[in-house]
C-alpha cells in the first residue's frame, strides 16, 4: 500500500467517524430537546463537532492552523477523535457501538502518526503565496 493510499483510506474512516459523531449529535438532538437539557446540549455538541471533523476533512483552510494546529498531525486528530468518542460510549445499543469505532478510529489515527508523518485534507484550496522581496517598501 502506497503512502497517498493510507492517507485517503484514513481521510475516509476519520469522516466516518465524523458521521458517526453528527449521528449521535441529532439522535440525542431530537430525543433530548423533549426529555433533558443535558441531552440538547450534548446533542449540539457532537452535531457540531461531527461536522466539523467531516468539514475539515475534506477541506482544511491554512487559516485554521494557526487555530487548530494539533489537527494538523494524525496525533491531534485521533486524541480529538478518541475524546468524543469516550463522551459518546454508552451502556448498550448505538452509542456503545458509535463509541467503540469512534475510539478505535481515534487510535488508529494515533498509531499512524508515527507511521506516515502530518496528514493531508481530501482537497486542498489553500494557495502557495510568493515570498515578497525583502527591502522594498512601496
Amino acid at each position: 500500500m502506497s503512502q497517498s493510499s493510507a492517507y485517503i483510506i484514513l481521510n475516509i474512516l476519520v469522516i466516518l467517524a465524523g458521521c458517526f459523531i453528527t449521528a449521535c449529535g441529532i439522535y440525542l438532538f431530537v430525543n433530548g430537546l423533549f426529555h433533558s437539557i443535558i441531552g440538547f446540549v450534548l446533542g449540539i455538541y457532537y452535531l457540531l463537532a461531527g461536522v466539523c471533523i467531516v468539514l475539515l476533512e475534506i477541506v482544511f483552510p491554512q487559516k485554521l492552523v494557526n487555530l487548530f494546529g494539533f489537527y494538523t498531525y494524525w496525533f491531534g486528530k485521533g486524541a480529538l477523535i478518541s475524546l468524543i468518542g469516550l463522551l459518546i460510549l454508552g451502556n448498550s445499543g448505538f452509542f456503545l457501538a458509535a463509541g467503540i469505532i469512534v475510539i478505535a478510529v481515534g487510535i488508529v489515527c494515533m498509531i499512524f502518526h508515527f507511521i506516515l508523518g502530518c496528514p493531508r485534507p481530501l482537497v486542498n484550496r489553500s494557495v502557495e503565496r510568493k515570498p515578497e522581496p525583502q527591502g522594498q517598501h512601496a
